[in-house]
């Protein structure tokens, strides 16, 4: 018996004891499960025996933090990260019985290995050593699959899979999103549309949607990857290009996450979707010049500002239009800039204590906080700025390896759409390139680094770029 079939065997029966246990305890929920067991035991076998499944599984379940996770020992566990680690496992796994799927190039790794190093170092300065080594582990975690992923999607046809199913999964979680604001609208409770009850029409007059994540900037943050590959493969696509989906489906869910995005009334993610618009202008400035391709934009943009406007109207209230107006152009004034400036003073000051190997990964919140080792109700503080809290927390050395990675990105990013090869793959890779460049400007409004899609965007965007470069390679041999 191989290494593999073991592991499955020995997960199956630790997965049968489970159930039984909980079934005991939680008798009158038994049924559902014992359904989910079955299910996720079924998931498990298909995973251990192809782990590109569960790649796709994570694609589809990206959006969903809030709506499907649970609380266990006061961390918040989704369906996303179990599936992520099952697929991590049988990936390692595959390695070690068939030695298959670990060649991928990945020049990330070395960036990677130096921001977790400096991240360990940092702990020196630590004031709370268990959120520390929490933090670190958050972060691993996600840098693996930007690693592991490469290795699974080796071929266009896996990397059209793949987009096709975050399309599916979009366009599931904008539907939602509409639904979360026509039925808090209609009076719903919270706890029947989703909604956190401080985005619902209590606080403006009408919601701020969030789907199925967990706030409104994080759904914004992940609209922007679907929003990007649409408009790429909107503008760029060819009639002879294949594409992952059918280019009226792909300009439709294009406006349905317009629509969604505006409707989350994110600072920050109007600020990425800002960048997003203005690199697609850039990078596709010779596509821009068909009438065709700039009427159906002008239509989708259209479509999706008026139906967002239309929303707002039907609350009733025709000063909510003000309020969106003057919420999504203030950024001066309210408690929400505040508190951020107020962070950057506090950042500001640390940085000066600790300049070059941090105060500590994870540590910002327990720093200025009275109580360095119980958190606030609402949550450690965090700075607000990505690049800023790396700063503070890793030090010089942690956002020096932080920017490497991104130079690395760009740099082989230019390499790969400077060669002659498969035009859908470059399409799609400058999709992703647009995210990522729209994902670096939401991150100067927030700071957290362990969040799956960001990760998800970072390893597709290698294995684009490998597909396109090992093309290119063949060719000249």
């Amino acid at each position: 018996m191989d290494k593999t079939k073991l592991i499955q065997i020995i997960f199956v029966v630790v997965a049968c004891i489970i159930a039984a246990v909980i079934t005991v305890f939680f008798a009158n929920i038994a049924p559902l499960i014992v359904l989910a067991t079955l299910i996720g035991m079924g998931l498990v076998v298909i995973i251990f025996r192809q782990p590109i499944f569960g790649l796709y599984l994570i694609a589809f379940l990206l959006p969903f933090e809030r709506l499907g996770s649970f609380e266990a020992a006061g961390v918040t566990i989704r369906a996303s990260q179990i599936f992520a680690l099952i697929t991590i496992i049988a990936w390692l796994l595959t390695f070690l019985a068939k030695k298959v799927n670990f060649s991928a190039r990945n020049p990330l790794i070395i960036p990677i290995a130096l921001l977790t190093g400096f991240s360990v170092l940092s702990m020196i300065n630590a004031v709370n050593l268990q959120r520390a080594v929490m933090i670190l582990a958050f972060n691993s975690f996600v840098m693996i699959i930007s690693v592991m992923l490469p290795n699974l999607v080796a071929s266009k046809e896996t990397l059209h899979k793949v987009i096709k199913i975050v399309f599916i999964s979009c366009l599931l979680v904008s539907l939602f999103g509409i639904y979360q604001f026509l039925g808090d609208m209609a009076g719903l409770p919270h706890e029947i549309t989703g909604l956190r009850e401080h985005y619902t029409q209590k606080v403006f007059g009408f919601p701020r949607i969030q789907s199925t994540s967990l706030e409104p900037l994080y759904f914004a943050n992940y609209l922007l990857i679907p929003i990007s590959l649409g408009i790429a493969l909107t503008l760029r696509r060819r009639k002879k290009d294949q594409t992952p989906l059918k280019p009226l489906y792909i300009a439709a869910i294009l406006g349905l996450a317009v629509i969604n995005l505006i409707l989350t009334l994110s600072r920050g993610g109007f600020l990425g979707l800002f960048v997003v618009l203005l690199a697609s202008c850039l990078l596709l400035l010779k596509y821009l010049l068909s009438f065709k391709k700039i009427a159906l934009i002008v239509i989708i943009a259209a479509i999706a500002a008026t139906s967002a406007f239309g929303f707002l109207k039907i609350t009733g209230e025709d000063k909510n239009v003000d309020v969106f107006i003057e919420q999504a152009t203030s950024y001066s004034e309210g408690v929400g800039v505040e508190e951020r400036f107020s962070s950057y003073e506090d950042a500001t000051r640390l940085i000066k204590q600790h300049p070059i190997i941090g105060n500590g990964i994870g540590n910002f919140g327990p720093q200025i906080h009275k109580n360095p080792y119980q958190a606030p109700e609402a949550g450690w503080p965090i700075v607000n700025n990505e690049f800023l809290e790396l700063w503070v927390e890793i030090g010089a050395l942690g956002l020096a390896s932080f920017l490497l990675l991104i130079g690395i990105i760009v740099m082989r990013t230019i390499k790969a759409l400077r060669t002659k090869s498969d035009n859908a793959t470059k399409t799609i890779l400058i999709g992703l390139f647009i995210a990522f460049l729209g994902i670096l400007a939401q991150y100067q409004t927030f700071s957290i680094l362990y969040i799956l899609h960001i990760w998800f965007l970072i390893g597709l965007l290698v294995a684009a770029q490998n597909l396109i470069l090992h093309k290119a390679a063949r060719q000249k041999s």
